[in-house]
């Protein structure tokens, strides 16, 4: 199903993988692709490859994101920055004039107000249950509490992961030795973004659960090293 006015805003990585795959074989399909950055071509295949773990498919990290457009006939409009806020990405946005952009680019960035003030309303999937968990890396700090992960899916406003939610699900921690980074934490969040486009596509529109308050909450920063650590060591004592 040609999912009408979706526009996937990707880059070359696991994420952006994870997400169009876990669309397109969910039968969703936007109509286009806006690819930042230069295409590459995997340079690495994860033993947990095009799988399923406990119910939740995992990317094939061997299929690029232009092979995966190429296979699904998904139109791809290219920019060759690597900035979301570049003015050929923003322009791109604007020439496709689409109702939703599923924000995929490189890790890091922040949409600016002029990206946000191009037309369409910004998905994004975040690997934290908000409000708690807003920022970087809080899969870890998840792990650090002895929680299950949570993923939330919201409307990008012009701070950081305070937009409207539409939903949010937790997930089984990962197995020792699992890639967090690269594969679990892609997979959990395609997962709830193919769950989300499902009911758009069954309701036509995007229904939020509820409305956040920026005083509530707590704003993680990319976690030390050595806490990571921690967490990734928690799995094996939970698997014990």
């Amino acid at each position: 199903m040609r999912l009408e006015g979706v526009v996937l805003l990707a880059a070359p990585t696991s994420r952006s993988q994870a997400y169009l795959q876990a669309l397109v074989a969910g039968d969703l399909y936007p109509e286009h692709v806006i690819a930042m950055g230069e295409a590459v071509s995997p340079d690495h295949i994860d033993v947990d490859n095009g799988r399923s773990w406990k119910g939740i498919s995992l990317p094939n990290s061997g299929e690029s994101l232009m092979t995966t457009c190429m296979r699904a006939e998904i139109p791809v409009v290219r920019c060759a920055g690597k900035d979301v806020n570049a003015e050929d990405v923003v322009f791109a946005v604007r020439e496709v004039r689409p109702k939703i952009v599923i924000y995929s680019g490189y890790g890091g960035q922040i949409i600016g107000d002029k990206m946000l003030g191009s037309g369409p309303q910004f998905l994004h999937v975040h690997s934290g249950w908000l409000p708690e968990y807003r920022g970087s890396t809080t899969i870890y700090y998840a792990l650090l509490h002895g929680e299950d992960p949570g993923v939330t899916a919201l409307i990008l406003d012009r701070n950081i992961d305070t937009g409207p939610i539409l939903a949010r699900r937790h997930y089984p921690k990962p197995h020792p030795g699992m890639d967090i980074d690269r594969v679990y934490d892609a997979a959990i969040r395609a997962d709830l973004l193919v769950r989300v486009l499902s009911d758009y596509a069954r309701t036509g529109c995007l229904s939020s659960l509820n409305h956040q308050t920026s005083d509530k909450g707590v704003n993680y920063y990319v976690i030390h090293p050595v806490l990571k650590h921690m967490a990734i060591l928690s799995l094996d004592d939970g698997a014990r």
